[in-house]
């Protein structure tokens, strides 16, 4: 097969979620196929077969859960790795979720960065890097209760690089905003999490000034359409 050929499924209830699941794979070279409820993602998968499925756990009617133990005990269908997402307690616990004969599940919340690490180990196809377009702005941003104001160095769809001397705790939870004046003059809002650090000498990447990276974890669609019109235009 080649790469041409290959085929993700996923499988939410929830638009939004199908949609950022979408995004997270626009470098990836395969057919990305989606369904929003158990039934039609066993239809998906008998007409296309695909390489890999992500699939939420959390649906009305069948949840994921009862769905990957139909895709397991059908002698083709299972041999599909099917990871499964979920919201720990409120959806399922993490021992039906392994019950369930899933090849790997990942508990929300998470960022674009843990969900194609997850899904690279069953499809190594998935590309996990991301273009990023150089910016220049003012980011104001938030850790541990204390205010900052920095320099964004460049930006993607699902994240921001973002200059800065002073230490920083890698892992830690950040709330920032900033503008992208030439495509909106609304300010954009993101939560997310400092994905890694690059500071010291000698540093991580020597190319990039000392600071940080934002993986984000929470923004919304009006602010998405925003950064998509600057990468494009940029």
């Amino acid at each position: 097969m080649t790469q041409n050929n290959l085929k993700i499924l996923l499988v939410d209830d929830v638009d939004f979620f199908r949609d950022v699941m979408c995004d997270y794979f626009e470098r990836t070279p395969a057919t990305v196929l989606t369904a929003s409820d158990g039934e039609e993602a066993m239809n998906v998968a008998m007409r296309e077969w695909p390489d890999l499925i992500y699939m939420d756990v959390g649906m009305p009617g069948m949840s994921g859960i009862e769905v990957c133990r139909k895709f397991k005990a059908h002698p083709q269908l299972k041999k599909i790795p099917v990871l499964l997402v979920f919201t720990p307690d409120r959806d399922a616990t993490i021992k039906d979720v392994e019950a369930s004969g899933c090849d790997g599940y990942l508990a929300k919340p998470f960022g674009r960065e843990e969900f194609l690490n997850l899904g690279h180990r069953h499809l190594f196809n998935i590309e996990r890097r991301e273009r990023r377009t150089p910016c220049q702005m003012t980011v104001d941003f938030e850790v541990n209760g204390a205010a900052y104001q920095a320099r964004g160095v460049d930006i993607s769809l699902h994240g921001l690089y973002v200059e800065f001397r002073d230490e920083i705790p890698p892992n830690k939870s950040v709330k920032a905003s900033f503008l992208l004046p030439t495509i909106s003059s609304k300010k954009i809002e993101v939560s997310g999490r400092i994905a890694w650090v690059n500071q010291g000498f000698p540093r991580q990447n020597m190319g990039l000034a000392q600071g940080f990276g934002i993986e984000f974890h929470s923004i919304d669609m009006a602010s998405v359409d925003i950064v998509k019109a600057y990468l494009e235009k940029n």
